[in-house]
């Protein structure tokens, strides 16, 4: 029975850490694509210049959280 419990907490924490990288990935994209001149993020307003930040470091967080459970 803790064997099951195991895995199904293993499977959970593999889901945040894809969810933080794919956060990342957006990130990234948000911010390459800034430069372009295209604004991914307008609907946040005078926020979106650092969203590229707060998504990334939401994904880095995601990311250590499901390392360590």
């Amino acid at each position: 029975m803790k064997k099951v419990k195991a895995e199904a907490n293993k499977q959970s924490s593999s889901l945040i850490q894809l969810l933080g990288m794919l956060m990342i990935g957006f990130a990234v994209l948000d911010f390459a694509l800034s430069w372009m001149g295209v604004n991914l993020t307008s609907f946040m307003g005078p926020i979106s210049r650092f969203s590229p930040m707060i998504v990334g470091f939401i994904g880095l967080g995601l990311i250590n959280m499901g390392k360590n459970d």
